[in-house]
């Protein structure tokens, strides 16, 4: 028996998550919670092979910081990051954390449980890609590498300087990058690109 513990604020998720367990056969839910800074003191103490955790949970709590403090601590329990939107730089820091796989909350039961039968299996389940979000007048796929890295500077709130020095680019290459995303989407100013970016939760600040 697989005991499942799922960590997401949302109660109608939540909920949804569970009756996804309960339903399907050699799945047992060892627990619900709604807040990562429980997770790793409910493993201590329960037995757990398998973690559901949500990336933003109750009280601004990161998941990804849960995985990887239960990661190191208890390195033979499975995690599956689910989400509901995967921001630009999920893929990197869930397997930073060393999270076992990635993949969407507002699936099927069967699509769900797919992801967690392979994880359960020793695959690593990760989309090929990050979902496709309309920022202004342009898609999220015409955003090179270089141009999501100093959006992520950019919802930070960083000046063009401190977003040369952490990539270090000269001013002019950050500015320039700027530049390409705002003729992309046909904003006039970086700070509704910046907005905008977060509205679409193509990039979450502080996650």
């Amino acid at each position: 028996m697989v005991n499942v513990l799922i960590v997401e604020d949302q109660r109608m998720i939540r909920e949804t998550m569970e009756n996804y367990i309960r339903q399907s056969e050699g799945y047992s839910l060892a627990g619900s919670i709604a807040g990562a800074g429980l997770a790793e003191k409910f493993c201590a103490s329960n037995p757990v092979d398998l973690v559901l955790m949500d990336v933003c949970t109750e009280n601004g709590e990161s998941g990804f910081e849960a995985a990887g403090i239960i990661k190191s601590r208890f390195p033979d329990i499975k995690i599956i990051i689910v989400t509901s939107m995967l921001d630009a730089g999920y893929l990197n820091r869930a397997k930073e954390v060393g999270a076992d796989s990635i993949w969407f909350k507002d699936v099927s039961r069967v699509e769900l449980m797919t992801v967690v039968e392979k994880t359960m299996n020793g695959e690593s389940v990760y989309p090929d890609r990050t979902p496709e979000v309309k920022i202004g007048n342009a898609s999220s796929y015409e955003f090179t590498e270089a141009e999501i890295k100093v959006l992520r500077l950019l919802v930070e709130g960083m000046t063009y300087k401190e977003m040369a020095n952490a990539l270090n680019v000269s001013v002019e290459t950050v500015k320039s990058q700027v530049g390409s995303m705002l003729q992309k989407t046909g904003f006039t100013s970086k700070t509704k690109l910046a907005a905008m970016v977060m509205s679409k939760r193509l990039i979450v600040n502080g996650f």
